[in-house]
């Protein structure tokens, strides 16, 4: 079975020969300074080039992927001067950001919409959604993936879908006041981000829809312990518009709905499935009320799941101790079929090395598939 069917199953719901692997998007990636030990690790030698210059993850080198058997392939737009590593910089959304004090990351220090109101939104400079630069190869770049590998390709934006842009814009704490008290402001607000998406994807579609499976899309709607915004709150404001968006998508492309929310979003995951969406990520195992078991049982027939992986405490154990993760996580998630196994979110700089080497390689040897379940090799 190639890689490309084998993901298809998956994300179909089905059993394929064995768990799909995936590493290498925009929030299953690889931070510079992880891969960079890597890479050294196994005795690479190759530039990395950034492709998200706020988290500093970078294309994954050809050769780890091949290394640790990964499925997925990603097809992405060119984002201008992600290299660059200078203190402080100002993006294309008027978003300030600074260096870290540890120089892994770039923080929000500016929000650019400080005001709150409509002339606001009106006078706003708005980034060009269709800009001829972003898309430039990216065709051919699909075509060559789709006709001379077996690869599975995903689309990634690397950018976020509504909500997320909404409060990097006005700020998170302004955005959720604003959602109670200014509700028109902030509804004009997510229809002006709409609108930029609906432009975007039309775009972004037109090159690669043909070609992809399986089509990246992120908001996060949860903290470590609970929901950022009610479930009420979430239906009447985002999950309109978050319909109408993967609905858009949906008649340019076959690919499969790809929604990655972290936290505890599971008070959220039925309308999520109402407005769309068909995979669902990162499923991240720590946060409260992700049981997987619960999730799995409650959700199985109705959405592929995708990650799992613990990346907050079971990645930086002992070598044992993500062997045991694996085998955990392909048991309750990928019992009867539906699953895809990568990292709940970007391999951190303080990763062992060993360990995602470990991870991958637990997966091949016990992620193959029995009657309807899992076939866990313990």
């Amino acid at each position: 079975m190639t890689s490309r069917e084998r993901l298809w199953i998956a994300v179909n719901g089905g059993v394929p020969d064995r768990v799909p692997l995936d590493l290498g998007g925009s929030i299953t990636g690889l931070t510079r300074a992880f891969a960079l030990r890597l890479c050294k690790f196994l005795g690479i030698e190759q530039e990395l080039r950034v492709i998200v210059k706020p988290l500093q993850l970078v294309e994954p080198p050809e050769e780890i992927l091949v290394r640790l058997n990964i499925d997925t392939r990603y097809v992405r737009p060119v984002l201008p001067d992600q290299e660059s590593l200078e203190e402080e910089y100002v993006d294309e959304w008027g978003i300030r950001r600074r260096l870290s004090s540890n120089g892994f990351y770039y923080d929000i220090v500016e929000h650019p919409l400080k005001e709150g109101t409509l002339k606001e939104i009106e006078r706003f400079q708005w980034p060009e959604p269709r800009k001829k630069e972003l898309f430039y190869g990216l065709r051919e770049r699909c075509e060559i993936l789709y006709r001379y590998t077996d690869y599975a390709i995903v689309g990634d934006p690397l950018s976020p879908a509504l909500f997320e842009p909404a409060w990097y814009l006005r700020g998170m704490d302004n955005f959720l006041v604003d959602l109670i008290q200014n509700r028109i402001y902030a509804e004009r607000l997510l229809d002006t981000l709409l609108e930029f998406q609906l432009q975007f994807f039309d775009e972004f579609l037109s090159q690669v829809g043909d070609y992809i499976q399986v089509i990246m899309l992120g908001d996060d709607l949860g903290t470590q312990k609970a929901p950022l915004l009610s479930p009420r709150l979430y239906r009447e404001v985002i999950k309109p518009r978050h319909k109408r968006l993967f609905s858009f998508i949906k008649s340019r492309t076959s690919a499969k709905v790809f929604l990655h929310s972290c936290g505890a979003i599971r008070p959220f995951i039925p309308d999520l499935i109402d407005a769309g969406v068909e995979i669902l990520n990162p499923l991240q195992p720590l946060a409260q009320g992700m049981e997987h078991q619960l999730i799995k049982k409650e959700y199985g027939n109705r959405l592929c799941f995708w990650g799992g992986i613990d990346i907050q405490k079971a990645i930086l154990g002992s070598v044992e101790e993500v062997v045991a993760e694996v085998r955990q996580r392909v048991n309750l998630l990928g019992k009867g079929g539906g699953y895809v196994l990568a990292p709940a979110h970007n391999i951190q700089p303080d990763v062992p090395p060993e360990n995602v080497l470990a991870l991958f390689d637990c997966a091949i040897e016990m992620g193959r598939y029995g009657d309807g379940e899992a076939d866990v090799l313990l």
